[in-house]
């Protein structure tokens, strides 16, 4: 009788669990998937188990089983409903009809988290104009993405932005990510990170850890203060290493923006270096060419409403042209006139056809020469953008700011991108653009 009895269970749960399986397979979206994999996959299970200490039927099977049916009950629904609040949060479709009970009470993507990194191929005719899914049959945020004339490069549309938390540069930073991902449907990540060489280089190694990760806490604690209103809530990531390559990124070039202060270090300005030694943590300006693609440094200083020009240096790389109509195509700022310094003849420019494109008046310079590299008289400068990091790698130089090496009293953000970045991921993308 025992024995039809626990065979009577397991076969129920057994039951249970080919339901749960089925309704994960078949259901159509993750929350009714969830819900079948965590109600009939614990009732499933626990009958399995309950089957079993029947059988058995001695002490020791019997506490162990108890203890994983209460394991059970305790671990799975909770699980169970953090995947569904992550789905809701992810921006997961919902199949069923019927008012959204969440709405305005959990903060939601407005994309699915497959559209956002590219999971869902485009039909046919969307691959050969360059639209992503979401915008067949409608128009475009922006204007159309093909290539001008003689193009050699076109920067895929920006699916990531990437941002770091560092000790009294966390505000400007965080607010500036947040406002790009949800402008453009971008995911958001932000990456609190503490840089294992300055711990190693300190008098005190155990204190100097000790003292960054509270520096840490206190910036965490600020960017949560920065982004709880904020449409997107990034993603937080905490390593401890290498900066360099705890930041690499080997995504195309375009498809991830990097946004970063304009100064500050992942020892989070804790000074406590090792005696007799000048040793100073500093290697901002070494991250564009670990991250494969744009890197945006944000000034720490409100822009004034007048400042809607932007500064192109064109030193003769060829990327330039497709970084200057990506930064504007995804938004990075609001300008009205596009001042191109460069350092050659007077030949036509594709910067002038991308500044028409988008409304924007051409203005063309002849760099100057000397130790900066744009002119000191351009007015209501925005930003500049570089096809190549300023040298030496260094943030202040004999007590000088390394934006001043740009620009003299420059205060506006800076756009850089490496030109080794591209050349590998140049074919191929202006068929996707």
């Amino acid at each position: 009788m025992i024995l039809i009895v626990s065979f009577l269970f397991k076969l129920t749960g057994v039951a249970f669990l080919c339901i749960a399986a089925l309704g994960v397979m078949k259901l159509s979206d993750p929350f009714q998937r969830m819900h079948a994999a965590t109600k009939a996959g614990t009732l499933g299970a626990g009958l399995v188990i309950i089957g079993s200490v029947i059988a058995q039927g001695a002490l020791d099977a019997t506490v162990l089983g108890i203890f994983t049916v209460i394991f059970l009950l305790l671990t799975v629904p909770v699980a169970g409903h953090l995947l569904g609040r992550a789905a809701y949060v992810s921006g997961a479709r919902l199949a069923l009809a019927g008012d959204d009970a969440l709405d305005g009470v959990l903060q939601r993507s407005a994309q699915p988290l497959d559209e956002r990194i590219g999971w869902i191929p485009a039909e046919p005719d969307q691959q050969a104009s360059g639209l992503r899914p979401e915008d067949a049959g409608g128009s475009l945020r922006t204007p159309e993405r093909r290539p001008l004339e003689g193009r050699a490069q076109v920067l895929p549309a920006m699916e990531a932005v990437r941002f770091v938390v560092i000790d009294g540069y966390v505000r400007p930073v965080a607010e500036r990510a947040c406002a790009l991902a949800a402008a453009s449907g971008a995911s958001l990540s932000a990456h609190v990170l503490i840089d294992t060489h300055a711990i190693a280089h300190a008098a005190d190694p155990n204190q100097m850890r000790r003292s960054i990760r509270e520096r840490a806490s206190a910036a965490l604690h600020d960017l949560k203060g920065c982004t709880s209103r904020a449409e997107v809530e990034p993603i937080l990531n905490y390593d401890e290493g290498d900066p360099d390559r705890l930041l690499r990124c080997e995504t195309e070039a375009g498809e991830t923006l990097l946004v970063l202060p304009c100064e500050g270090w992942f020892h989070h300005q804790v000074d406590a270096r090792q005696d007799l030694t000048s040793w100073q943590p500093d290697g901002l300006l070494r991250l564009p060419g670990c991250h494969r693609g744009p890197v945006l440094f944000v000034a720490n200083e409100t822009p004034r409403e007048s400042a809607r020009t932007l500064v192109v240096h064109d030193g003769g790389e060829n990327h330039l042209p497709a970084l200057t109509e990506w930064a504007l195509l995804n938004g990075l700022w609001d300008v009205a006139t596009l001042v191109h310094v460069t350092e050659g003849g007077e030949g036509p420019s594709e910067l002038a056809e991308i500044a028409a494109r988008f409304g924007c008046a051409y203005v063309r310079r002849q760099s100057a020469g000397g130790e900066s590299v744009v002119l000191s008289d351009i007015a209501d400068v925005r930003a500049v953008v570089l096809g190549k990091t300023p040298r030496p790698l260094r943030t202040n130089w004999f007590g000088s700011h390394w934006r001043n090496r740009i620009m003299p009293g420059m205060a506006g953000d800076v756009l850089i991108m490496e030109k080794e970045q591209t050349d590998s991921s140049a074919k191929g993308l202006a068929g996707r653009s």
